[in-house]
């Protein structure tokens, strides 16, 4: 018998996120998906173990620009820089004290010896002001706390508004998801339709005014003219009754 042995990789277990990281993971992700739909060659990786000089994190959200292997054939590892380049930009969403640790600490130095050239860190606590963390990890920079960060990489600049994150790009427009951007066109349509349905009724309304003073002003006429008729109508018969009086008169 021929025993076979098979060397079988053993990855550490994620922990599982909660309701509310995935979904500020996905808000921020599709905002990245949408910045980036006119760069073939970007793609957008969630929790993909990266692995650089034995060490490896799964950050929330890294993007690399070009020279991605095809997803198909990347499994649970993505390691620099046999399968391709190290992410340009990771975005790490914490959630609690402690994985803003991690976010802030240690992952910092990973990041900079793989060549991580934009990290955005966003502190999204629930119930608790949203903040941004920022560095470049390739020039030897740690996160400090931002109002706005500018991912050159990207063409992105993300800041907070009205307690929710938000992009923009080169040009100063703002990034909106496709689901939010068609809703903002539904919505702009609807307002659209209900200006020009209140315009149609101000056109009636201004109409029926001006027919009810065009009638009113027909009326007057018709009084005004049967006034006329029953003056020359009594004119006529005074003067048919003097014609009488003067014929009895020449009698």
């Amino acid at each position: 018998m021929v025993n076979t042995v098979v060397e079988m990789e053993v990855l550490e277990e994620k922990m599982p996120e909660s309701p509310w990281h995935n979904k500020n993971v996905e808000a921020v992700k599709e905002l990245l998906d949408q910045s980036l739909a006119d760069h073939p060659t970007a793609v957008v990786f969630r929790d993909l173990f990266f692995q650089f000089k034995g060490r490896r994190y799964a950050p929330d959200l890294a993007v690399v620009l070009q020279g991605s292997p095809p997803i198909e054939s990347i499994g649970l590892v993505y390691r620099v820089p046999e399968d391709g380049p190290a992410p340009d930009a990771i975005i790490e969403v914490a959630v609690s004290a402690k994985s803003l640790g991690e976010a802030l600490g240690e992952k910092v130095y990973f990041y900079a010896e793989m060549g991580v050239k934009d990290y955005l860190v966003i502190q999204a606590f629930p119930e608790k002001p949203v903040w941004l963390w920022f560095c470049r990890p390739n020039l030897g920079e740690r996160p400090n706390s931002v109002d706005e960060a500018v991912l050159e990489t990207l063409g992105v600049k993300v800041s907070v508004q009205e307690g929710k994150v938000r992009m923009f790009d080169r040009e100063g427009k703002e990034i909106v998801p496709l689901r939010e951007a068609v809703e903002r066109e539904r919505q702009q349509w609807k307002e659209a339709e209900q200006r020009l349905i209140e315009t149609l009724e101000r056109e009636r309304q201004q109409r029926e005014q001006e027919r009810q003073h065009w009638k009113e002003i027909e009326q007057r006429l018709i009084e005004a003219l049967e006034q006329e008729r029953k003056k020359r109508e009594e004119l006529e018969r005074r003067v048919a009754e003097l014609e009488r009086k003067l014929r009895g008169e020449n009698l």
